[in-house]
């Protein structure tokens, strides 16, 4: 489903007279695919006020932070660079999949680096910008297959 589409939904649920409520717009948010930190809710909160669509769409598409959150992941990755090349071993990254967090299983890591292994790295830029592609434009998921 697209942004967009997730936004109309997320409207028709929480609207209430034709607006989303000023008390509901974190949860719109979230419902549109944005993940805002506790403290940009605050910031947004300070100055909010009921939303109709137009205006709700306005709002995702201001506070929409997948640059920010693409760089994050890269950062992340950059850790694991040991020569700064933009690639991270398989074997390390199959490491960290595997072990900490929620945990991969073998099939699963070998799905999500199909495609972007090369002679036992992974070039990290591609592989975060490819996975996040679903989330980088408002209502446009159709490049990812």
């Amino acid at each position: 489903m697209s942004n967009a589409n997730l936004m109309r939904e997320a409207f028709e649920l929480l609207q209430k007279d034709g607006v989303i409520p000023k008390a509901s717009v974190p949860t719109a948010l979230r419902a549109a695919g944005l993940n805002p930190s506790e403290e940009k809710i605050k910031e947004i909160m300070a100055t909010a006020t009921d939303l109709d669509m137009p205006a709700y769409e306005a709002l995702v598409t201001k506070h929409n932070d997948k640059d920010d959150t693409a760089e994050a992941v890269k950062e992340a990755f950059r850790v694991f660079d040991k020569d700064l090349d933009g690639t991270v071993s398989v074997a390390d990254f199959h490491h960290i999949m595997t072990t900490m967090g929620e945990k991969y299983h073998e099939e699963e890591f070998r799905d999500l680096i199909h495609g972007f292994e090369d002679k036992g790295f992974i070039h990290y830029e591609n592989f975060v910008d490819k996975m996040l592609a679903p989330f980088t434009a408002l209502g446009n998921n159709d490049d990812v297959k």
